[in-house]
């Protein structure tokens, strides 16, 4: 961006998205609280929070992936699989188990 752009831009009361680039409002862009030189649009806002939404939800599916292996992993060592009442159990969940 060169200097004269940037003062075009500054002169009349917009600012640019720091995400897609977007001339926007100085009013419509969302700061952050530690770095308010960062101006973000609503679009790109929308944007962002579904992207952390997606890494959060995949990021609890991992962990509930691990888990579940380790308890799978322990009623294996103990053998537990293979009692008379509880075993029939565990192969049930264990095939219903979305892996």
């Amino acid at each position: 961006m060169s200097a004269e752009t940037e003062t075009a831009v500054g002169e009349t009361g917009e600012s640019r998205c720091w995400c897609c680039g977007r001339v926007t409002a100085e009013e419509a862009l969302v700061r952050l609280g530690n770095h308010p030189e960062v101006g973000v649009c609503i679009s790109c806002v929308r944007f962002l929070g579904r992207r952390a939404r997606d890494y959060q939800a995949s990021m609890m599916r991992k962990r509930l992936r691990g888990a579940a292996e380790s308890i799978r992993g322990e009623v294996m060592s103990r053998g537990w699989h293979e009692r008379p009442v509880i075993g029939p159990a565990l192969l049930w969940i264990n095939r219903h188990v979305p892996w």
